[in-house]
């Protein structure tokens, strides 16, 4: 079961780094990413922004 939750993170992080820089991402790339989002309540005020810029960039 925790295996499952932390391929979640991993892949979400990792997805996220990816489409933020245009290149294929290592761990070290996405690490900040994922701590970030494994903490959710905190990692989210940083994250969120960051998301909404790239849904803006991709809206116009």
């Amino acid at each position: 079961m925790y295996g499952c939750i932390f391929y979640c993170l991993y892949f979400v992080a990792k997805t996220f780094k990816t489409v933020e820089l245009q290149k294929e991402v290592s761990f070290s790339d996405f690490a900040g990413e994922f701590f970030l989002i494994w903490f959710f309540p905190i990692g989210i005020w940083i994250v969120q922004p960051k998301i909404n810029k790239m849904v803006e960039m991709e809206s116009d």
